[in-house]
């Protein structure tokens, strides 16, 4: 591993500051104190420019399965890059790891003799999921059928298409007006009911939510149904038993299109190879990304069922497509990835440890925690001022927790509504779980005491 001496470390420092535009980072924050520079990865760890080394807390954003600096990964993207670096997509091209890889995915997801789209990421899934969709009902013959409803506190990403159906405190202001056409319903956040009931006795208000809104929009005008299996950056939100089976029913009764976003829970890290598997329902589109490479290399999908595919086919063309659509090393690196999550059953890992963060954090007991709750390797921590009513930090406590567990060697994240991400790349083991449990638990308390006085 490289090591920088502190006059690079300063220099690379005032570089940043001086050129580099970070994404969602705040910039007064960069100035005063200057950024946070990794060098390097290897397995769960990260190293910075001054040699610290920190756990892996949340994979990166939600997406590493394979930790950093594996080898196997590195060998398919040289390999590739020396047989055909780059080819088209466009005018009836391919290339033999495109073909693979859509095979490949089309036969694991849950959908029947599924098509994959390919594209660069997971804003540029959704965004094409809306442009199919609307174009689907277009060439039905429906004349308004065109709205798209997702969730309040959603994240579908930041492209125009993408952020109008992400649903989250300061990702629309000064960027509207949005692109017209989407709207909203309830999440299913149990432990904060926004309707104050209690499963199972609500009747599932948050999926009759839906019902709702279709009616207010009027079924002839809606067109899809987007959300994530378990709601990620929205506040690591797992829905109760019979929610997505009630999705299903609504969305068939009104001819609406189900699409389960699984750019965050695809390829195991929920405890199964996708988060719908733990419900009883059948998307129409599955939108893919994040774990697809393991973030290796930027990848996406559009993974679209037959009856969606039938209607492109008569049509003769989906006019839309990007650049990198089915980049061969991307889709090499990604044929590589799945096969080392299948061959080492990383789902069954996830479950375990997952299981094991999840129980370790609420055996502390903590004071400030509200609830720890997740499936997997997704688990979020919702921090509370009072236990009993629930009430929320007048300033979020989060902030102050994830300076303190960074100091301590973990990276994790704060999340609207103070919540605290936990989502270590699928490979983590149990020592390195026990040390995660331990810095944020002992984060949370210090923060806590620092608040108290």
């Amino acid at each position: 591993m490289k090591t920088y001496d502190a006059v690079e470390v300063e220099a690379l420092k005032k570089a940043d500051v001086e050129h580099f535009l970070h994404p969602t980072s705040s910039i007064t924050r960069l100035m005063e104190r200057g950024p946070k520079i990794m060098a390097a990865g290897k397995g769960c760890k990260l190293y910075d420019v001054e040699g610290r080394e920190y756990i892996d807390g949340t994979a990166g954003l939600w997406l590493s399965a394979l930790g950093h600096g594996n080898a196997e990964l590195a060998e398919a993207a040289r390999e590739q890059i020396l047989t055909l670096e780059y080819w088209t997509a466009f005018n009836e091209y391919s290339t033999v790891p495109t073909v693979k890889l859509a095979e490949k995915v089309a036969s694991m997801v849950p959908i029947e003799n599924a098509h994959v789209f390919l594209t660069s990421g997971g804003s540029e899934t959704n965004d094409t999921v809306f442009k199919l969709v609307r174009y689907y009902f277009h060439n039905k013959g429906y004349k308004s059928k065109e709205i798209i409803i997702s969730r309040q506190r959603a994240y579908h990403g930041t492209t125009y298409g993408a952020l109008s159906a992400t649903k989250l405190p300061n990702f629309h202001e000064g960027f509207e007006p949005l692109l017209p056409g989407f709207d909203y319903v309830a999440v299913p956040y149990c432990y904060l009911c926004p309707f104050g009931k209690e499963y199972p006795g609500c009747g599932l208000e948050c999926a009759l939510d839906l019902e709702r809104k279709i009616q207010e929009l009027g079924p002839d005008n809606v067109a899809a149904f987007v959300a994530e299996p378990i709601m990620g950056t929205g506040g690591v939100f797992v829905p109760p038993a019979g929610y997505f089976e009630k999705i299903r029913e609504i969305c068939d009764r009104y001819e609406v299109l189900y699409v389960d976003d699984e750019v965050i829970c695809g390829f195991g890290r929920t405890g199964k190879l996708f988060g719908i598997l733990h419900w009883e329902a059948t998307p129409d589109i599955i939108c893919l990304a994040k774990a697809i490479t393991s973030g290796y290399v930027p990848l996406g999908a559009a993974v679209v069922s037959e009856k969606i595919f039938d209607v492109l086919k008569q049509k003769g063309t989906f006019p839309h497509g990007y650049t990198y659509s089915g980049h061969p090393v991307a889709c090499a690196v990604a044929l590589k990835n799945i096969e080392i999550i299948e061959r080492e059953r990383l789902w069954e890992n996830a479950a375990r440890m997952g299981g094991r963060l999840l129980n370790g954090i609420k055996e502390r007991n903590l004071e400030a925690v509200g609830e720890v709750r997740g499936l997997g390797l997704m688990v979020g921590i919702d921090l509370v001022k009072d236990r009993a009513t629930k009430e929320k930090f007048p300033t979020p406590l989060g902030a102050r927790v994830i300076e303190i567990a960074y100091e301590n060697g973990l990276v994790c994240r704060c999340l609207a509504g103070d919540i605290i991400q936990l989502s270590p790349p699928m490979i983590i083991t149990a020592e390195e779980v026990d040390r995660i449990v331990e810095i944020v638990c002992d984060a949370i308390e210090k923060a806590y005491q620092e608040y108290t006085g």
